[in-house]
């Protein structure tokens, strides 16, 4: 009989990212881990001008998404990222983005030096981001949205919203801590305070030329003169 071929380890799959095409309209990917940081990226980088759907739902290698400048597909209007755990990083700059789902994404957490989530769209009427329990504080501009739900989000203790049309009784916002308001310090007229400082300087001056006076007839051995009165000695 003739030996047996020896069984090697089994290769993982290779992953292949999904092919780019500028004249796409819509982008639909869920559930992939095809999906990408360096596929989101060259979508933008094309921006497709017909381009005004795309769905990453679920898409747990996906990291980072950033929309920007505001030219950037021109035509996009929805984006939906919901469920997507490993995202970490979210930066949308758009004049036509009108619909974005950040729901279920555990891994988004603030806005800071470590920015994290901060969403610049001027037409911007729905945003979904609720379930994003790590989230702690948000950035947002919008000229016409009107509600925001941001239910699960219990750790946020920031909120930044440049948003004038926002109705806060029909909008689901926690109970962000408001910081203490500092209290102005009372200070004396600059008048009483020069007055003041001059009358220590003097004081202060006084002392030490005392102290260099003592200091020189305790050295020298001498005391001081005597000087009395002629009155009544005659």
């Amino acid at each position: 009989m003739p030996p047996k071929a020896k069984k090697g380890k089994k290769k993982a799959p290779e992953i292949v990212e999904p092919e780019h095409d500028p004249t796409w309209d819509r982008i639909r990917v869920v559930n992939a881990p095809s999906v990408r940081d360096a596929f989101a990226a060259e979508v933008v980088k094309l921006s497709p001008p017909l381009l005004k759907a795309v769905d990453f739902r679920g898409c747990h290698n996906l990291h980072k998404l950033v929309l920007s400048p505001q030219s950037s597909c021109p035509a996009l209007e929805t984006l939906n990222l919901s469920s997507c755990p490993g995202l970490e990083y979210v930066l949308l700059q758009s004049n036509s983005v009108r619909q974005v789902d950040l729901s279920n994404c555990g891994a988004l957490t603030k806005v800071g030096p470590g920015l994290r989530v901060l969403l610049q769209c001027p037409k911007l009427q729905s945003l979904a981001i609720t379930g994003c329990s790590q989230l702690e504080s948000l950035m947002l501009w919008s000229d016409d949205i009107t509600e925001l739900d941001l239910t699960g989000a219990d750790k946020v203790t920031k909120l930044e919203l440049q948003c004038p049309q926002l109705n806060a009784e029909a909008s689901k916002l926690p109970q962000v801590p408001v910081p203490p308001t500092a209290v102005r310090p009372v200070h004396p007229p600059i008048a009483v305070m020069l007055r003041e400082n001059a009358r220590e300087a003097a004081l202060a001056a006084a002392e030490a030329r005392e102290r260099q006076w003592k200091a020189a007839t305790a050295s020298s051995g001498r005391y001081p003169a005597v000087y009395r009165s002629l009155t009544g000695m005659c």
